[in-house]
């Protein structure tokens, strides 16, 4: 399968629906650079299905928004794993990364492939991950708490 087949194939695959139990955890996240390439804010929210709220506003060094969006996720996967999740449904607004992410190994950009492998180490210590694109105005939450880490320091 060639690399546009692939990349079609993951814009497909992150516009389904994708059924959940009631026992599934939510994550949005989403990372911000200023000026591009510029200092890195990353911004998390993990919700899970007791009411529990996580969130994560800090920042995350110097990069590209690419590199951004990716310690992003990085982040919330690291944060389900620390909290033993089992389901996990993450929500992203970044379509490279989220198209990176469902692409193979091979397919994948090359400069993000080191965050690429991190979070392929990190989705395979959960029992179910599904990582999703959705609208920019559909995570503003995550959005909110990375620019709150750039301008504010993050927590």
């Amino acid at each position: 399968m060639s690399i546009k087949q692939e990349r079609a194939r993951a814009e497909k695959l992150a516009r389904q629906a994708v059924p959940s139990s009631p026992a599934a955890w939510r994550a949005w996240f989403d990372g911000s650079a200023h000026p591009n390439p510029g200092r890195i804010g990353i911004g998390v929210l993990l919700a899970g299905p007791a009411g529990e709220r996580v969130e994560i506003s800090r920042r995350a060094g110097h990069g590209s928004s690419g590199d951004a969006e990716y310690l992003a996720l990085i982040a919330a996967l690291e944060k389900a794993v620390e909290l033993g999740v089992g389901e996990l449904l993450v929500y992203g607004d970044s379509q490279v990364v989220v198209q990176d992410v469902l692409v193979s190994q091979a397919a994948g950009a090359k400069a993000l492939e080191l965050h690429r492998a991190r979070v392929a180490q990190l989705m395979a210590g959960l029992a179910q991950v599904d990582v999703r694109w959705v609208p920019r105005h559909r995570n503003g939450d995550a959005d909110r708490l990375s620019q709150q880490a750039i301008h504010e320091g993050g927590v």
